[in-house]
């Protein structure tokens, strides 16, 4: 479990967005576009996955609020909520419905899958880690 979660943004390709009519948010999780330009909507399943929340006016991000967001470009380190499955410093992160977690590579029967990033820590669900912020593609 991590102590502390990684985070360096210095680099960090950071906007501010307004959570779209009907979603809400949370620090450490992934982004997509929301239906309207400069608007975000949770990511469940990484699909179009564009950010990761970092910064927060309160506890949680409602519809309509004003939410720090970092780009999935590979340049910082940000924090992550770890969901169901875990997570491994070094392996690659996919998105789950609550949080983000190891992408397990399968050469039997690959089957693509959308990653966001991989982890700099390793955690357990709940937990906030470290991660580098990178879209892509594996095969589970």
């Amino acid at each position: 479990m991590a102590t502390r979660a990684d985070c360096d943004l210095r680099t960090a390709l950071t906007v501010i967005r307004t959570v779209e009519t009907g979603q809400t948010v949370a620090v450490g999780r992934v982004v997509k576009d929301g239906n309207a330009d400069h608007e975000v909507q949770h990511s469940a399943d990484g699909v179009d996955a564009i950010g990761v929340i970092v910064a927060l006016d309160k506890l949680a991000g409602a519809a309509g609020d004003k939410v720090s967001m970092c780009f999935l470009a590979g340049n910082a380190i940000v924090k992550v909520k770890v969901g169901t499955g875990g997570a491994t410093r070094g392996k690659k992160a996919k998105c789950v419905a609550d949080g983000v977690t190891d992408a397990v590579i399968s050469e039997a029967t690959p089957t693509p899958v959308q990653t966001v990033g991989f982890f700099t820590q390793s955690g357990v669900a709940g937990d906030l880690v470290g991660m580098v912020p990178l879209a892509g593609y594996a095969t589970e």
